[in-house]
Formats: structure tokens, C-alpha cells, sequence
């Protein structure tokens, strides 16, 4: 599940990407790419209204989360609360930066071995 937390109003919640929020994203429009245009393709006001609901559906997944595993579970601001505390730009990078979630991956790689078997030693005197 991809996970981050957002600050608001000075706390700390946490916003998850479950498969609740995927499958209501799915049914609300049609795709996960459907959802992604929403919030990212449009201007104004519907822009505005996509971001809010996905955040209100993120945090109340992540209310849940918490709550689920016994975690400290603030309830998230209602949605007209919301409208005070983001902007449109900072609302879609934390939306997407939760749905991307932890990006990075590690690869670990063993050292690749000597065809000869023993490291050849090297004159580095001059």
C-alpha cells in the first residue's frame, strides 16, 4: 500500500493509496487514467474538486489504516476545511508523490568473479 503523510493545520495525517481508494477511483471515473487526468489535465474548478475528493478518500484510508492497527488515528479535516489549507499545485504533487509512494529500489548486485580465479596482482611501482 503507498503511503505518505501530509501536514495540516499543524498535523500530521496520513494519506494511503488502498485498494478501497482504487477501486472507488475506478468506479468514479471509469480508470485509474481517468482518475489521473482528472486531477492533473483539467483547469479550475474541476481540478480543484478531483484533488479534494482524492485527498478526502486518501486520508480516510489512512484514518482506517491506522485505526486497523492500532495505530494513533487522528480523523482527517472534513472537506471545506480542506479548501484552506493547500494549494491546487501543492495538492497534486502530494496526491501523486502518495500514489507513487517509495519509488526508489534497491538492487543488490554480487561483485562479479575473476575468470582466472585469483585477483591478478598489479606493479604499481614507476
Amino acid at each position: 500500500m503507498r503511503s505518505r503523510t501530509v501536514a495540516l493545520a499543524g498535523e500530521e495525517y496520513p494519506l494511503r493509496f488502498s485498494l478501497r481508494v482504487v477501486k472507488t477511483c475506478a468506479e468514479k471515473y471509469g480508470s485509474l487514467e481517468g482518475m489521473f487526468e482528472a486531477i492533473q489535465g483539467r483547469a479550475g474548478l474541476e481540478a480543484v474538486d478531483a484533488c479534494l475528493w482524492l485527498l478526502d478518500i486518501m486520508l480516510d484510508a489512512g484514518y482506517r489504516y491506522n485505526k486497523a492497527n492500532g495505530l494513533e488515528a487522528l480523523p482527517p479535516p472534513d472537506g471545506e476545511a480542506l479548501l484552506d489549507l493547500l494549494d491546487l499545485p501543492e495538492l497534486q504533487a502530494l496526491l501523486l508523490g502518495a500514489i507513487a509512494g517509495d519509488s526508489a529500489r534497491t538492487v543488490e548486485a554480487e561483485p562479479p568473479k575473476n575468470a582466472g580465479g585469483e585477483a591478478a596482482e598489479t606493479d604499481r611501482s614507476s
